[in-house]
């Protein structure tokens, strides 16, 4: 979300870049953080080594057509920032708001219909800007919600929330415990908009928010709930202003998007780390034009991607691959 002290602080060039959609963004580089020390084996959960029998990374994706498959029509989703594609509920999405609304998520149909909003007992969030899922086993999955956001970057900590996926009944209204763990960054407060689950090794990782400059990795790790942690900066891309993103279900692409029209995309090979996917240059993809798009999430069979903006009555774009 753009708040009132991130709006005053952004540069001319930014303002335009938030104001004017229709514009293409420049071309992204990444550059690594200095690689942790690894056997050399190609470990996943390591920020460095591979080597030649590591599975090679998959082809870039090619963006098809985007269609619309329906609105959210609900005066309690105005403000929508992320989502996610459910494997409990069949056809179902998760989509939250962020700052200014109570610790809340709701179930939508491929039609943008709500069909229940799912309330988190006993938790008073700051800024929930980013929802990730992990695929637990048949019928069981977490929902992380990030509660990062920090417009003024001066939160001395932030706090990831998890709860369990229920499977949706009749029920308009549902209320579960969430679980919470509390996280610092190492160099200070950053704003964030993109929490990312990796199924490879079940880390979860934070994108900053950059306003000029390159996007900060974080990874923070499994979720562990009643424990702080302090986050490893792994790498940084050169996204500005990224507000949304998504590891696929099989952990084969990583996915940033912002507010222009494309996400970018670094595919990843089976034994390959975050870190070295992200020193490659990505791949890009079409988003449709949104007033302000945030929230980003892959298909359930990785065959596509659906994204949605802020604002009132937001579609829901979905795209298939070619």
């Amino acid at each position: 979300m753009l708040g009132p002290s991130e709006i005053a602080r952004r540069p001319p060039w930014a303002l335009l870049l938030v104001g004017s959609l229709a514009c293409c963004t420049t071309n992204t580089t990444v550059t690594a953080a200095p690689p942790a020390a690894t056997d050399g084996g190609g470990d996943p959960t390591g920020d460095a080594g591979g080597d030649e029998s590591d599975t090679a990374p998959p082809a870039c994706p090619v963006s098809g057509q985007a269609s619309i498959p329906g609105t959210i029509d609900s005066p309690d989703v105005t403000e929508t920032s992320g989502i996610v594609v459910s494997a409990v509920n069949e056809g179902v999405y998760w989509i939250h708001n962020d700052s200014g609304d109570v610790a809340r998520a709701f179930a939508i149909g491929s039609d943008g219909k709500v069909l229940t909003t799912l309330s988190f007992d006993k938790t008073v969030p700051l800024d929930i800007e980013d929802v990730a899922i992990e695929d637990v086993a048949p019928g069981q999955s977490y929902l992380y919600f990030g509660d990062i956001g920090d417009n003024d970057a001066v939160r001395t900590s932030i706090k990831i929330l998890r709860v369990e996926e229920p499977t949706l009944t009749s029920a308009t209204t549902l209320t579960v415990t969430s679980e919470a763990m509390t996280v610092n960054y190492p160099n200070g407060p950053h704003n964030a908009e993109t929490l990312l689950f990796d199924p490879l090794t079940k880390d979860l990782l934070i994108a900053t928010k950059a306003e000029g400059g390159l996007s900060e990795i974080h990874r923070i790790g499994p979720f562990a709930a009643g424990t702080r942690v302090t986050t490893e900066k792994i790498a940084e891309v050169d996204v500005l202003l990224a507000t949304g993103g998504e590891i696929s279900r099989d952990g084969h692409f990583i996915a940033i998007r912002n507010y222009s029209n494309s996400a970018f995309v670094w595919p990843r090979g089976d034994q390959e780390s975050i870190a070295d996917a992200l020193a490659r240059p990505p791949c890009k993809l079409k988003v449709a034009a949104e007033a302000q798009g945030e929230a980003f999430a892959f298909l359930l069979e990785n065959n596509g991607y659906v994204t949605i903006s802020e604002g009132a009555s937001p579609a829901l774009h979905v795209t298939t691959f070619r």
